[in-house]
């Protein structure tokens, strides 16, 4: 009998037309596990919210799966304490329409605390087994700049307490996790790339089309100073650069690159100063970049705090050497020396400076590379994540312990 999962984003449409800004990670993960889950037989209902009146409020997801767009939400959620004050308002439309459609599920999937919130209420009232991934929780972010709120920290304690299984993605997590919550099952399930599209590919195309001499080095990722990048530029615009090297950037939100300039007057500055060393693309569908990940000899990664890491993954796949900080998310990818480099996420100028070298030594670089994508063939594919989700999903789903009622 066929076994129906819902996913709940509803921060992260898994089928936004543009990837990017604060979600475009988790947007990718949801989006591979809904998709490859149905290769396993599940039924997969993906619940988000809808963000824009034009989109349709249910779309085909893959064969055996759809997603729906809760309406009547778009613009009202713009701070934390907004999704936490409309938490129940949102559970009961969601359930309205389980109810309507006559859904049973087999167990359920939250994505995010915003998620959590609306999952622990379904669970507790269908008494549907739920599993929780928290995705890089309030107290352990620490990136520059960045502030988390009383309510999310709080509201994030609460659901790993309620949750009958936690879903993460790195060992380093789960650890972090057990200190707060140590009597919930905790469950690693990295994320997976889709080798059919992340792969080694012909620089050539892409240097014809951007006008390099030699192929890239790439960053991928937002624009945000917690992320590195504005460091990298710094460290870069006190450097002597090869007049044929160029740093391909893609990421930030819609909007935040203009013309092939960053809106952020610190980034714009550092732009002009860098002229044709750094190339801004912008934010730009996940698909399309994989020709760049293909395309380059090295991604940096100078993150300053924790990250999911999928572009650190992909390049791997892609056959990329990687020069990261010591961060979560990135760390957990790299075996230095033989996959990239790692170096301690305050020393950005060695990030760069492994970056150029790599560069400079094709060959050093391309077995990395190579190494890299035997890693991720052979445990990290979109395969190999949908069958250690399916062995969670049975294990929490069979255990009974929703029997027992969820606090809400």
């Amino acid at each position: 009998m066929m076994k129906r999962v819902l996913q709940i984003s509803l921060r992260a449409d898994p089928l936004s037309p543009l990837d990017g800004g604060d979600t475009g990670g988790q947007q990718v993960i949801v989006r591979q596990m809904g998709r490859n889950l149905q290769h396993l037989g599940y039924a997969v209902d993906v619940m988000t919210l809808r963000k824009h009146a034009d989109l349709p409020e249910r779309y085909s997801f893959g064969h055996l799966g759809q997603v729906i767009r809760l309406r009547g939400w778009e613009e009202k959620l713009a701070f934390d304490e907004d999704w936490y004050t409309n938490r129940e308002a949102i559970a009961d439309q969601a359930l309205n329409w389980i109810r309507e459609q006559q859904r049973e599920y087999h167990i359920i999937h939250s994505h995010f605390w915003i998620a959590g919130m609306v999952a622990s209420y379904i669970a507790s009232e269908l008494k549907i087994p739920w599993v929780h991934s928290p995705y890089k929780m309030g107290r352990w972010i620490v990136r520059p700049g960045e502030e988390v709120s009383e309510v999310r920290v709080e509201t994030e304690d609460r659901l790993l307490d309620q949750a009958q299984g936690v879903i993460v993605p790195y060992l380093k997590e789960s650890e972090m996790i057990h200190q707060t919550a140590p009597e919930v099952p905790i469950y690693v399930v990295p994320p997976g790339v889709d080798i059919t599209n992340f792969f080694v590919r012909d620089a050539g195309p892409l240097m014809r089309g951007l006008r390099l001499i030699k192929p890239p080095i790439l960053y991928v990722g937002r624009l945000n100073r917690g992320r590195g990048i504005q460091e990298l530029l710094e460290v870069m615009s006190r450097s002597s650069i090869p007049s044929d090297l160029v740093l391909v950037i893609i990421g930030g939100s819609p909007g935040e690159v203009v013309e092939g300039m960053p809106t952020d007057p610190g980034l714009r500055e550092l732009a002009r100063q860098l002229g044709s060393s750094v190339k801004f693309l912008g934010p730009m569908p996940h698909h399309a970049v994989a020709m760049y990940m293909g395309s380059s000899v090295v991604l940096v990664s100078p993150n300053q705090g924790p990250t999911l890491g999928m572009a650190v993954a992909e390049a791997m796949a892609s056959g990329s050497a990687v020069v990261g900080t010591n961060v979560p998310g990135v760390e957990d990818w790299i075996k230095p020396n033989l996959t990239g480099i790692v170096v301690d996420r305050s020393r950005v100028d060695q990030v760069w400076q492994n970056a150029l070298e790599l560069w400079q030594n094709s060959n050093r670089a391309r077995q990395m590379g190579i190494s890299g994508q035997e890693v991720i063939q052979r445990h990290h594919t979109v395969n190999h994540m949908a069958q250690r989700l399916h062995a969670v999903y049975e294990e929490v789903a069979s255990s009974g312990r929703h029997q027992t009622g969820v606090g809400y």
